[in-house]
């Protein structure tokens, strides 16, 4: 039997229901399937039978019948308020590495207007010009970069986190809150906790 997503199912109800007038009959057999079917006034008719969340469904206009598997809803991990948690403080760190990325090229952007307004004003004039907005923009995009991949890699709870790596970021990060730094290489630092350099290699 040919199977269909769930989009297709619904798409082959439509199309014998959708625009018609039809009534729509359940029953139950003795074997506990859950049988309905969607009886149109034309002589239209879709059917289906669902059993421990398999629906065969089939109709007048395609006879031959697919079935539509629904999927077991995921359970959440263990610890899902806390992986939330950090999760959500991290994306406070991504927007902020993002706003100095802009503050740094903005910068750079002003300083390299500056110098070249100078050279055009004193053309015999030897101009010194020493920025490192460029490179600062680079780092901290490096910095959202590998924030994002942490994020990204906390929010999919297929992964396996354990409570103690969850309370060790938490605790880089309330010791950064405490002391008002921001070192640039704790994105890779939180990577390293969370096992990805070997994790993500072997997926």
């Amino acid at each position: 039997m040919e199977r269909a997503t769930f989009a297709e199912y619904e798409a082959a109800k439509l199309e014998i229901i959708k625009g018609r007038e039809y009534k729509e009959y359940t029953d139950m057999d003795e074997y506990g399937r859950n049988h309905k079917t969607f009886c149109c006034k034309d002589g239209s008719t879709f059917w289906e039978i669902t059993e421990n969340g398999v629906t065969e469904f089939w109709s007048t206009k395609h006879s031959e019948s697919r079935k539509y598997v629904a999927e077991a809803p995921k359970e959440e991990p263990k610890n899902a308020e806390e992986r939330k948690k950090v999760y959500t403080r991290l994306c406070k760190w991504l927007y902020w590495f993002a706003d100095e990325m802009f503050n740094e090229e903005e910068r750079g952007e002003k300083a390299q207007a500056e110098f070249e307004k100078e050279c055009r004003e004193n053309p015999g004039k030897q101009v010194m010009y020493i920025d490192t907005s460029t490179n600062n923009a680079r780092v901290m995009k490096t910095c959202m970069k590998e924030t994002r991949d942490a994020i990204n890699f906390i929010r999919n709870p297929e992964n396996d986190i354990e409570d103690w790596q969850l309370a060790g970021i938490t605790a880089m990060l309330d010791k950064f809150n405490e002391t008002g730094t921001v070192p640039y290489d704790i994105p890779t630092a939180i990577k390293g906790l969370l096992c990805m350099h070997i994790l993500c290699e072997e997926k």
